[in-house]
């Protein structure tokens, strides 16, 4: 076994040297060995610091994708104290591997905790969209919707409903409708938030009059929220509206605005991206309203690609 990994273990094991610190690479990727002996050094550490290592783990796989710690996340799926859990399953989000849907499903049905539920809840989404988009084992497919709808329905977390609630918007089961009409009027932010974010991902042009509603909402978060589901669904009726938010006084909405702008496309989009780039701004704004109409010239050749293609000539008539 290197010295370099036997260093690391032992940097990890030392409280005094900040996560932060720890060239945490090699811990990519384990092999079966490599893994048993990070799992005995694991046990010896404080749930603060496995938690540390996770949250640091998560930063560096987001910023190099070709890192993978999926092994030392599955080890804290089972870890006994719930911070530790709820960032291993957080951590486990874009797996798309169906050997953890019952591990989700379980944490979801029987954990203690309502962060580590609601964990569950957001990672189950996934596979819902599998199911929706692509192939899942039809009984996984099922079992994980009616879990999901059922913890959605009637969990005491509020937290846990609104997670399951934003999963379920990728289905296209007809209890979610009631469910987002049932949050979209609640008398709750957060709940109102779980509703605009189930509807943007379920990118159905049904719920277009509810979100118009709220573009305008007095909450930034719920502007917010509004925007980026007037842009996954495809909202032309709204531009009106997101063209005057790219003035808005929070920054996070004229930012989402410039994004849903680029997602919706047509000529008065473009002529406004493209006037809003000759605009001063600063660095980082200007990377995002080029990177926006990038997107926006790619979607647009796409689609006229689309429309001068023969296979598709049918389907545009229907």
């Amino acid at each position: 076994m290197e010295d370099s990994f036997v260093d690391l273990l032992q940097s990890l094991t030392n409280d005094a040297e900040p996560v932060a610190e720890i060239h945490l690479a090699g811990l990519s990727d384990l092999d079966a060995a490599r893994l048993g002996m990070f799992a005995d050094v694991w046990e010896q550490m404080s749930s603060d610091r496995r938690h540390s290592i996770l949250e640091e783990l998560r930063s560096a796989a987001d910023q190099k994708i070709e890192l993978t710690f999926e092994a030392i996340n599955r080890l804290g799926l089972e870890d006994s104290h719930s911070i530790v859990r709820s960032q291993a399953i957080e951590n486990l989000w874009e797996s798309e591997d169906p050997g953890l849907v019952n591990k989700f499903l379980l944490r979801l049905k029987e954990d203690s905790a309502p962060e580590v539920r609601a964990a569950a809840g957001q990672a189950l989404g996934v596979f819902v969209l599998i199911g929706e988009t692509r192939e899942l084992d039809p009984n996984l497919r099922n079992r994980c919707e009616e879990s999901l709808l059922r913890a959605a329905s009637s969990d005491a977390s509020e937290e846990v409903r609104n997670a399951c609630l934003q999963s379920l918007g990728y289905s296209s089961r007809p209890e979610v409708t009631d469910l987002i009409r049932k949050a979209y009027g609640a008398d709750s932010e957060r709940r109102l938030t779980a509703a605009l974010r189930a509807m943007a991902r379920s990118a159905n042009e049904i719920w277009t009059d509810l979100v118009l509603a709220r573009l305008n909402d007095p909450s930034p978060h719920i502007r917010l929220e509004a925007v980026r589901a007037a842009g996954d669904i495809g909202v032309r009726e709204g531009i009106p509206d997101l063209i005057e938010l790219l003035e808005d006084v929070d920054e996070s909405v004229w930012h989402a605005a410039v994004w849903s702008l680029s997602q919706i496309g047509g000529p008065r989009a473009t002529k406004t991206l493209k006037k809003m780039a000759e605009e001063k701004l600063d660095e980082g704004e200007r990377q995002l309203v080029l990177d926006a109409i990038d997107h926006l010239e790619f979607f647009e050749d796409t689609r006229d690609f689309i429309e001068f293609d023969p296979d598709h000539s049918q389907d545009l008539k229907a």
